[in-house]
């Protein structure tokens, strides 16, 4: 370098603006794979998203409840919370002395506890014949309280509550299901 040159400042060297451009480049192309995983992952896990709704039947013969998955993915139940007049209960046949004032001579009833429900499945939780129902049912049942928590594959949790049996259900995201009191539901 003659004297007459001065030396440049090294953010106009061309090896700097050329590192300078290939830097921004490469953190603009990590923020766009991040973003783009993350919507990913909002499209995978709303691809299999789970929706567990209460329904009470009654024909002439029988009265039921069912829990069906109307969503599109696995419900995976991990914990079933049942009360009467706010008192826990850990049976149907205990529900059913309470709320008929007699235990039925029949029913029959399957478990959701520790199940996985199917997009699309139906369980018919229980069934009662409808000989055996007073005349205000309808009532009697609305003193049950249900809540039910349930996970997706993603493990996503949900809570679906009806505070009077088949009249309203609501649900709720969570962290995580509470733990699980072993009953028969």
């Amino acid at each position: 370098m003659n004297g007459l040159e001065k030396e440049r400042p090294f953010w106009r060297q061309p090896e700097w603006v050329i590192t300078l451009v290939t830097v921004v480049t490469s953190v603009a192309a990590l923020a766009l794979g991040a973003y783009t995983a993350q919507l990913q992952r909002r499209h995978d896990s709303a691809s299999v998203w789970p929706h567990l709704e209460f329904g009470i039947t009654f024909t002439q013969k029988t009265a039921s409840m069912q829990v069906t998955n109307s969503g599109v993915g696995p419900a995976i139940v991990q914990s079933v919370a049942v009360s009467v007049d706010g008192r826990a209960i850990r049976s149907w046949p205990e529900v059913f002395k309470l709320v008929l004032d007699t235990s039925p001579p029949r029913y029959s009833s399957s478990s959701v506890s520790d199940r996985v429900i199917r997009a699309g499945e139906a369980v018919n939780w229980f069934q009662l014949p409808t000989d055996i129902l007073p005349p205000d049912i309808q009532a009697r049942i609305a003193r049950v309280a249900i809540e039910v928590c349930y996970t997706s594959v993603y493990d996503e949790h949900w809570i679906v509550a009806d505070a009077h049996a088949g009249q309203r259900s609501e649900w709720r995201n969570v962290k995580r299901c509470p733990s699980s009191n072993r009953s028969d539901f």
